[in-house]
């Protein structure tokens, strides 16, 4: 399985390639067919999700403390596109996504779902982001993650190189790779997660915040209390 895991992406790499140029601005990512990825509760990802590959604007660096800002610094790269479950009572083989896209000469990518006026990703960390929403509040379900490996290239004014295409594959992800938010395969990064397992890809959810009306009945509470026990 192992081996199947490792070969499926450069095979699925082969057939979105056939009318493409081979250069070293081509870029192939995804995941293995056979990948398990499901939500916090476990549950296989659906058509809700999307699996985008990009980077942080202006040198942000995304952290738990800044999670509200992400979506603001985000630029998108390239959108994958993803074959969850085929059928429930199958044989419970889970899917994949995967994506080729071109880097142009200034840097940026032929992929209709870049970020408009997206910056030049030459140099920058690339992230898979994960999502069914672009609000960090509960209920959504998000996974942000990368490789050490995951650089964009630089590009190439001449166009056409004689390279291979460069990959990231999740099979690049390693136990040193700690997701800023979710799990892969056992590595636990922030966010909650109810179901846990040794998954591709997990995404997780959100802690809900108090709400007012509960913060004002644990202050009377506290209130009623302290009352009493005075002399």
């Amino acid at each position: 399985m192992n081996i199947l895991k490792t070969l499926c992406l450069p095979l699925l790499g082969v057939f979105t390639l056939a009318s493409a140029s081979l250069n070293a601005q081509t870029l192939n990512w995804g995941s293995a067919v056979f990948s398990d990825l499901v939500d916090s509760q476990g549950n296989t990802l659906d058509s809700t999700y999307v699996f985008e590959l990009g980077a942080f604007a202006n040198g942000f660096v995304p952290t738990e403390s800044n999670i509200d800002l992400w979506y603001g610094n985000w630029q998108v790269f390239d959108t994958a596109s993803y074959n969850g479950l085929e059928n429930v009572n199958d044989d419970g083989i889970f899917g994949y996504f995967t994506s080729t896209v071109q880097m142009n000469s200034g840097g940026t990518s032929n992929s209709p779902s870049q970020t408009p006026g997206a910056i030049s990703f030459e140099g920058l960390d690339a992230y898979l982001w994960v999502r069914n929403s672009n609000l960090a509040e509960e209920g959504s379900e998000w996974l942000l993650t990368r490789a050490d490996t995951w650089v964009f290239p630089a590009a190439d004014d001449d166009c056409c190189g004689n390279g291979l295409p460069i990959e990231f594959s999740t099979s690049d992800l390693t136990a040193s790779n700690i997701p800023v938010w979710g799990t892969q395969g056992g590595v636990t990064g922030g966010g909650v997660v109810t179901n846990t397992g040794v998954f591709t890809l997990q995404t997780a959810n959100f802690v809900p915040e108090p709400s007012t009306p509960l913060l004002s009945m644990f202050a009377c509470i506290l209130l009623c209390f302290r009352r009493n026990r005075l002399p």
